[in-house]
């Protein structure tokens, strides 16, 4: 295997990660429009969700154990097949089937990130890493954004089932894709005594038990529930609160996730040059519980809508701008054979806070807590994180662990 091939193991890592992300969230895009058709509120997306993430945390703990099985590669094409039969499922079968669909897509994204990590920590330069795993996270938003711009056209010109078939044949032609690329990008295989240290518990506890991935661990969670209430629900407030057709609210989503990928380039330079990835994320919490309060005050319209998307924009960038500092901060910790199976389980934690973020935020919604009070509160939690964080890195020892 040629270790020294890092173009190629970034662009198939983003690709990757583009059409994951972009199959996740096409149901939180199409939800004011087609949820209403299944005789349910557009704020029941947040189940689908939820149930999506909570399959997530669970492939990507066994992550592991299967890229020693299969290799990092292989493990991707799996994944991306599994997108693809949950895309296919939800546009063939009936409404009842959504929600298997939605286990089926989570659990091949979940297996995304750990992959795609043990990719880059063997093929990315050691002084660039955290500026190859921002890019490579730059996928979720630019995936998000592939959705905001085309989903609507699809529903408008095919309707959303044969959209949805569409969706499950790309990620299907990806899968083939990345066959070439087995023998050249698949990083060293655990040995079977390193597989056995990578089962699920054990791998929980020993992110628990380390001070530096337990605080990263929890930061990713309280952070990640701010990005996927913003992706799951921006769309259904600018359309069913504020009034923008879907168009125009998908249109701000797909221009959000725009700069929300040049944002996570940016900060993991950042990360790597001038300020430690851990200060960073101090930053970006307080900056991402300012924006949460801006769409609080955007939802109770006291806002032109100049000033609306710019509270969304502001949201985009810092709430979807963290990831690929924490990956870059988590490379730090961990030795590179291990980096699938200790991501995989850290991202255990991040998904979690992806599960039960839109599922709250949703229901809170439907029971009549209104859009400007559920954002006014959620900002109080990466305020909490952030300070966390930060008392955790004042006191930490000066040296890094062993």
């Amino acid at each position: 295997m040629n270790s020294t091939l890092p173009a190629l193991a970034l662009a198939s890592m983003l690709l990757v990660q583009m059409l994951a992300s972009m199959t996740f969230v096409a149901a939180s895009v199409l939800a004011p429009a087609v949820a209403p058709m299944l005789g349910h509120a557009p704020e029941r997306v947040g189940l689908y969700v939820g149930l999506g993430y909570l399959a997530a945390m669970a492939s990507g703990l066994r992550s592991g154990v299967w890229v020693a099985r299969w290799g990092a590669i292989q493990l991707t094409q799996r994944g991306l097949l599994a997108c693809a039969g949950g895309a296919l499922l939800a546009g063939l079968g009936p409404a009842q089937t959504l929600l298997a669909a939605a286990v089926l897509i989570g659990l091949g994204y979940g297996v995304v990130n750990p992959t795609a990590a043990a990719v880059l920590s063997q093929h990315a330069p050691a002084h660039s890493r955290g500026l190859f795993f921002s890019v490579k996270q730059t996928g979720v938003p630019l995936g998000v954004a592939l959705a905001g711009l085309m989903m609507p056209v699809g529903l408008a010109l095919l309707g959303w089932r044969l959209t949805a078939v569409v969706v499950a044949a790309t990620c299907a032609s990806m899968s083939l894709a990345l066959w070439p690329t087995i023998s050249r990008l698949d990083p060293p295989r655990p040995s079977a005594a390193e597989a056995a240290a990578q089962m699920p518990l054990a791998l929980l506890r020993r992110v628990w038990q380390a001070p530096a991935l337990r605080v990263l661990s929890l930061t990713s969670l309280t952070y990640t529930l701010i990005q996927q209430v913003y992706v799951t629900f921006i769309v259904s407030m600018l359309n069913l609160t504020l009034g923008w057709t879907l168009a125009a609210a998908a249109g701000l989503l797909a221009l959000s996730q725009g700069l929300a990928a040049l944002a996570r380039i940016f900060f993991g330079t950042v990360g790597d040059r001038w300020v430690p990835p851990g200060w960073v994320l101090v930053g970006l919490g307080a900056a991402m519980a300012t924006s949460c309060l801006g769409l609080a005050a955007a939802a109770a319209g006291v806002l032109p809508w100049a000033l609306v998307g710019a509270a969304a924009l502001a949201c985009a960038g810092t709430a979807m701008g963290w990831n690929g500092v924490f990956y870059g901060a988590l490379a730090q910790h961990v030795p590179r054979a291990e980096m699938a199976a200790v991501s995989g389980a850290a991202q255990f934690f991040t998904f979690g806070g992806a599960m039960l973020g839109p599922l709250l935020f949703g229901e809170a919604v439907r029971a009549g807590a209104e859009y400007p009070l559920a954002w006014a509160a959620l900002a109080l939690v990466p305020a909490v994180a952030a300070t966390a964080l930060a008392r955790a890195l004042v006191n930490a020892p000066r040296t890094p662990p062993a």
